[in-house]
């Protein structure tokens, strides 16, 4: 129990870097527009850098949204199932997404390991390196799977119980 929260903890502090990174991608964004606009030139290195923070804004924020229950759910099944059967179907999709997760997050590894012993690097305008990128996008897999397990294994040890489903909102 204390992992689960301490996981579940570090999920969300990476879910706030993400916003970080956020902001910071609109204080980059910003003077290259208008760099662009008003004097005809970009600021080099901001496509790239641009880029390289929408990576992490994605694929770090990802375990974040599992752990708040903010990924999009399809819950037709769930309003007219027992609450034993709902839960049986959840304990299912939790595994099917850990198993989807734990694949990507294999193939985001060895990619990222073989980007980081070649020092991969993108040559558009600058030369810019990728490996942290595709590192960010292993540890945002890693801890996406980790959390789904999670969520499985919590389902697996509570009982079965009613969950109301709002048409509009969801499940509550």
């Amino acid at each position: 129990m204390v992992l689960r929260k301490w996981i579940e903890q570090f999920n969300l502090r990476l879910g706030a870097l993400a916003g970080a990174a956020t902001v910071l991608l609109m204080f980059s964004v910003v003077p290259d527009l208008i760099s662009r606009s008003f004097f005809g030139f970009a600021i080099y290195g901001m496509s790239e850098s641009s880029v390289m923070l929408l990576v992490f804004i994605v694929f770090l924020a990802l375990p974040a949204a599992q752990v708040r229950k903010e990924h999009f759910q399809v819950s037709v099944l769930d309003a007219v199932l027992s609450p034993e059967n709902v839960r049986r179907l959840w304990i299912a999709r939790h595994f099917i997404s850990f198993l989807i997760t734990a694949i990507f997050a294999w193939y985001s590894i060895v990619g990222a390991m073989e980007s980081v012993a070649r020092l991969e690097q993108s040559y558009a305008v600058i030369e810019f390196p990728v490996w942290p990128a595709k590192i960010a996008v292993a540890c945002g897999f890693v801890l996406l799977a980790v959390q789904f397990l999670l969520d499985m294994i919590a389902e697996i040890k509570q009982p079965a119980r009613a969950r109301h489903v709002d048409p509009l909102v969801g499940l509550q």
